[in-house]
């Protein structure tokens, strides 16, 4: 077999893979917008090759002319459908390239306007001032006298590729995880074609053959195996980007060696701060806080990182990554920002355990609260707390005189004297009513007393007005201790306050009486 036969064989072999790789591709177009031009650009050097083969075995100069022009219809069109593949194919940001996509099918114009041109050679001669046959050969070679207007159509056609090459580098250097590697299969398989051409414009082939469309279909055949093994043109990848960068958690994707390898927007916006050079590297080396969260969180913990300048709080879930081997991969960390549900549920709680109208703790809080306190003061076995219980005196004509708006003031001005004389290790509440109680950790009966006396005092000394008029407010104090060795529960502490203060009122109202033997009644 001689060298132009093998070459016959070569350019029908691709004008028959072009076309079949044209009608595979086709048949999956419905799952990928890229597929549609990319079968186009198939089918165009397969119209491009069996064009040329029609060209090299003409029996004469006429025929081989009207092949020759029938190749620009392909030719033409090839780096058409290149540019809008590189711009059809970009996961990111995906609705706003298809509006593009749109805009750039006007491109369609420049082939046909070449075929045009190149059709109507014979009356204007700006493609070629002539064409002639080249004798003693043994295939049909047209001999060309090149005219401006045929480096005007290839230069055309060299910056149609060139620039769909440069919006793929584009692509490539914004390119995350796996997608980087498809993007340079597409820019591998770009490289020969461009290459070939300029050999062809060179002229320094053997008989000046043409090998473009050959290089073509060697190209079309590592894109169809790019679709077949690395999921090239396939929606899936697109769109489990497009999922990933619209979920609200932040997702990291990292390699046995702890190295950062992929991410969504929400990751790169909270902690990466859009820089494309944390990926390949540790995260131990680039982000050490965040590493710090991943490696001592549990399989669901709460970490509390910065954000803008702000302490957030986030749960970290962490899944293994296997392949179909089930060999772990790497693993991928989702961090999910409750801060605003974690405030929700503080100020649900605090909602639950505080009195809508005095903003202090509730009976049943304080309850809970104060039994608290008396069982770790048994289990230690040391320590005390003093209780005070006070009620409003004459509440009940307040109300009945004033109206409930002005017993309501009255309660809310008492219980804003309570929180601004008690201490922060103190727990105050309104414990029902017109009644408060308190229980101050770590005091003697003594100095109770006198703080109720200072409590006592500062009600006695404010009032609220209704009408314009001053409405006076005092109140009854019972005092009482509880330590661990007076052999009494903490209740029977709280009944000896509640009697005491009964006692007050029983004395005159407007006067603090301690739980003793010998209730002393302090009056102003």
């Amino acid at each position: 077999m001689g060298f132009i036969t093998a070459f016959e064989i070569a350019i029908f072999a691709s004008a028959i893979i072009s076309t079949v790789l044209s009608m595979l591709v086709y048949r999956k177009r419905a799952s990928s917008q890229p597929l549609r031009f990319l079968s186009g650009m198939f089918f165009a050097n397969a119209v491009y090759a069996t064009s040329y083969l029609f060209e090299i075995i003409s029996p004469g100069l006429k025929g081989a002319i009207f092949f020759l022009n029938l190749e620009y219809l392909g030719l033409s069109f090839i780096p058409v459908f290149w540019i809008l593949i590189a711009w059809s194919y970009k996961p990111q940001d995906l609705k706003s390239e298809q509006e593009i996509v749109k805009q750039l099918q006007i491109l369609y114009i420049i082939p046909v306007l070449i075929c045009l041109f190149v059709w109507t050679n014979g009356w204007h001669r700006l493609v070629y001032h002539s064409l002639t046959l080249q004798e003693n050969l043994p295939i049909t070679a047209i001999k060309f006298d090149r005219a401006t207007g045929f480096w005007i159509i290839n230069a055309t056609i060299i910056i149609l590729y060139l620039s769909g090459s440069i919006r793929m580098v584009y692509n490539l250097v914004r390119a995350k995880g796996s997608f980087r590697t498809q993007y340079l299969l597409l820019m591998l398989a770009t490289v020969l074609p461009i290459f070939t051409h300029l050999l062809l414009l060179k002229q320094v082939v053997p008989y000046n053959l043409d090998i473009v469309p050959i290089s073509f279909t060697l190209s079309g055949l590592l894109l169809y195996w790019g679709m077949a093994k690395m999921q090239l043109f396939d929606l899936v990848p697109i769109a489990r980007t497009m999922v990933l960068n619209a979920m609200h958690e932040a997702v990291f994707v990292l390699d046995n060696k702890h190295r950062l390898i992929d991410s969504n927007h929400q990751a790169r916006e909270l902690f990466l701060q859009n820089d494309a050079g944390v990926y390949g590297k540790t995260l131990s080396e680039s982000h050490p806080q965040l590493w710090d969260s991943f490696t001592n969180a549990s399989q669901a913990g709460e970490v509390v990182l910065p954000v803008d300048g702000k302490q957030r709080t986030f749960t970290i879930s962490k899944s293994p990554i296997t392949d179909k081997r089930q060999e772990n991969m790497g693993m991928l960390y989702l961090l999910h920002d409750i801060t605003e549900l974690r405030s929700y549920v503080k100020e649900l709680e605090r909602l639950a355990a505080s009195d809508g109208l005095t903003g202090l703790l509730n009976h049943r809080q304080f309850m809970e609260l104060a039994t608290e306190e008396a069982t770790r003061l048994e289990q230690v076995r040391n320590g005390m707390f003093s209780l005070i219980i006070f009620d409003l005196d004459n509440f009940k004509e307040i109300n009945d005189t004033y109206g409930h708006s002005a017993g309501d003031l009255a309660l809310q001005k008492v219980g804003q004297l309570v929180a601004e004389h008690a201490r922060p290790s103190d727990l105050c509440a309104r414990y029902g009513g017109e009644e408060f109680i308190l229980l101050c950790r770590g005091t003697s009966l003594y100095d109770a007393f006198q703080f109720a006396e200072e409590l006592r005092l500062g009600i006695a000394e404010t009032s609220i007005t209704h009408g314009g008029q001053p409405v006076g407010i005092t109140a009854s104090f019972g005092v009482s201790i509880y330590s661990p060795h007076m052999g009494i529960s903490w209740e029977t502490a709280l009944n000896q306050a509640d009697t005491a203060m009964y006692t007050a009122k029983a004395n005159g109202r407007n006067c603090t009486v301690p739980g003793t033997v010998l209730p002393i009644c302090i009056q102003n």
